[in-house]
């Protein structure tokens, strides 16, 4: 895991290595343990930077930017591929001879093997630049899901790549403007911009997950969709049973290879079902597994972040697990001072407009500062199978439609009561009320019925309240169109396919690895093996929701591994933010300070003047929501001035 760059000069123009070095400094917090950079001798038009994390392969031989085959290749590359060991063996047999112990190199002949179709070879996360000195092309890629990120410019002069925005403000031509369009966007849907190829920074692209981008002299950057997880999708047994089997062993396996790593492992354990089960699979293949090859032997340390009297503390299921399993536990106490204390810091390293997750920044500084550097987490349970509170509603409307099936809204209704720690009464439609409501519109019972219509890409006509640019809705990868086994789906599992792959996932990616490489940790997801996301996405919804749960092949599929207590646990809860703590007089300040500031008042995005009324009037009424509905204008605000500060200096 590191951060990469990579400057192109398209005239011929050689590469100041003054400018590279910065560009590539610029990271030093996504990789703090080593740095290099490397010029094309031929011209000195191409350069290439990394700033190293090194997780496997310590010494020298690991370092980037790496060359394969006389010098032929070089790359630089974020991430990881799991499966390296299967592949080096692979390749051995075809003749590829090794220098080193990385995954890196693994990636340098397999490309060399194969070309772009390596892609389909690995099972990881990544965002890679290979450079083919000899046909003079550029080749970038990044993993399946956008896992780790990867930004570009190109204006047929210039072609420049790297891991994060930030690192765009080291180059002396680059401007720094937020692009209007782009940001009003956010303000209006803050999950729209992830998955899409547009930028809050004018110039800049993003490379979009399961997207490959090839770059050649003379030529625009040719951009390909190289990964569709409906063409991957697989035959599962029948019968909850033996597909939670089948479950079971690809999460093992799943695990087991994010476990390699010449670095010591930790947890980011929450409590709730997905990293406690992530824990307890890598303690029931600990137990097992004495001498298999690169797996860490430190990687019992689990950091617990705590937030006491608040509801989202959940320190005493964490306390089941850790006694379960006999992990070293770390109990981090998160305050709303110290929350507000690096807000912007936050703000700069998160670079998006987002309810900050500072509670998660703060848990992986304490890892880093205790020696550990890979955490492997939880993510994408949620969205694959079914564990927010928008699903059982969306289930129980496919369940109202013909024929109906009442058992299944009763099932479902009564999953959705149990997610709410305080088990509040919920004012829900009888099944009577559904199944009518679905007779008398067509309409609905089309939508409902799995007929969903893909997003909209158009321009809003007029802006939404509060914001003076025009909203542009922004254009994710293409959704499929045609014959495809989504729409087979029902409404359920469309709606979990779009999650997973457009709306919440990609932008709880971005945040925690913005909020974990700010530190220097690697975030490993058992959860996103590209194996076990298809297995998923070929059960029925059933097998995911139902039967009083949530989760429930993962539930069924971990009996006698979790404690019962956790395993049945229904409850929802969500992380703690800085947004939780408008009346703290640190957090008050900040907020009323920027919304009373000239350049806020003058914006020409949002209505700074009507902002600031409303947000002055919630404060003197306690209206704690009202001042939380206008954070990401006051976040939008601050960030763009962080960006020219850092700009200017």
């Amino acid at each position: 895991m590191c951060g990469i760059v990579g400057l192109w000069n398209l005239t011929g123009e050689p590469i100041e290595p003054s400018q590279l070095d910065r560009f590539t400094d610029a990271l030093a917090h996504r990789g703090p343990d080593g740095r290099g950079t490397y010029i094309d001798p031929a011209e000195g038009s191409l350069g290439l930077g990394h700033r190293r994390l090194a997780i496997l392969d310590l010494s020298f031989s690991g370092r980037q930017p790496m060359s394969y085959a006389g010098g032929r290749y070089w790359i630089t590359y974020n991430g990881e591929v799991y499966n390296f060991l299967e592949l080096r063996e692979e390749l051995a047999g075809l003749g590829h001879r090794f220098a080193s112990e990385s995954d890196t190199e693994v990636i340098l002949a397999a490309y060399d093997q194969w070309g772009p179709l390596c892609q389909l070879k690995f099972n990881g996360m990544w965002g890679l630049a290979v450079w083919d000195a000899r046909l003079r092309t550029i080749f970038l890629s990044r993993d399946r899901f956008g896992v780790k990120p990867l930004h570009y410019y190109y204006d047929g002069r210039r072609f420049a790549f790297a891991s994060e925005m930030k690192a765009f403000l080291a180059l002396d031509w680059f401007r720094a403007e937020f692009d209007p369009q782009v940001t009003a966007a956010v303000l209006n849907d803050n999950v729209t911009i992830e998955p899409s190829e547009e930028c809050l920074l004018q110039g800049l692209k993003r490379l979009q997950g399961g997207h490959c981008l090839l770059l050649a002299p003379g030529r625009p950057p040719v951009v390909k969709r190289w990964w569709n997880t409906l063409d991957h999708l697989v035959r599962v047994p029948r019968g909850l049973k033996r597909q939670a089997d089948g479950f079971r062993e690809l999460f093992f396996n799943a695990c087991k290879i994010r476990m390699r790593s010449d670095v010591p492992l930790g947890t980011a354990l929450s409590g709730g079902l997905d990293s406690s089960s992530v824990l307890c699979g890598m303690t029931a293949l600990r137990a097992r597994a004495k001498d298999e090859a690169r797996l860490a032997r430190d990687w019992q340390k689990v950091f617990v972040a705590t937030f006491p009297g608040a509801v989202q503390d959940e320190r005493r299921f964490a306390e089941e697990v850790v006694r379960h399993t006999g992990a070293d536990p770390f109990y981090y106490v998160v305050t709303p001072e110290e929350m507000v204390a690096h807000l912007d810091e936050v703000i700069f390293q998160f670079e998006e407009i987002f309810d900050l997750a500072s509670s998660a920044w703060l848990i992986y500084r304490e890892m880093r500062r205790r020696g550990v550097v890979v955490s492997l987490d939880g993510h994408g349970g949620d969205e694959l199978l079914a564990g927010y509170h928008h699903y059982p509603e969306i289930g129980w409307r496919d369940a109202a439609g013909f024929p109906p099936r009442p058992w299944r809204i009763k099932d479902l209704q009564t999953i959705l009561k149990g997610m709410y720690p305080d088990h509040r009464n919920l004012s829900l439609p009888s099944v009577g009320q559904l199944v009518r409501k679905n007779c008398l519109d067509p309409l609905k019972l089309r939508l409902t019925s799995g007929q969903v219509e893909a997003p909209e890409t158009s321009p809003v006509s007029a802006p939404p309240p509060f914001l003076r640019t025009p909203v542009q809705k922004l254009a994710w990868a293409e959704t499929p169109a045609g014959p495809s086994p989504y729409l087979n789906f029902d409404a359920l599992n469309r709606r979990l396919y779009d999650d997973f792959h457009h709306q919440v996932l990609p932008t709880i990616l971005r945040n925690f690895d913005r909020c974990s490489m700010a530190h220097g940790v690697e975030i490993r997801a058992p959860f996103l093996d590209w194996r076990l996301v298809c297995y998923c996405f070929s059960l029925d919804s059933k097998a995911k929701i139902g039967r009083g749960f949530t989760k429930l092949v993962l539930r069924r599929a971990m009996k006698g591994l979790l404690p019962e207590s956790i395993r049945t646990r229904t409850a929802k809860i969500g992380f703690a933010s800085p947004a939780d703590h408008w009346s703290e007089p640190p957090m008050k300040e900040f907020v009323l300070d920027t919304i009373s500031g000239r350049p806020f008042l003058d914006s020409e995005i949002w209505d700074g003047p009507a902002v600031r009324e409303i947000v002055e009037k919630a404060y003197a009424g306690n209206n704690h929501d009202g001042v939380r509905r206008f954070w990401p204008f006051i976040q939008a605000q601050r960030l763009m001035e962080l960006f020219r500060e850092r700009k200017a200096c």
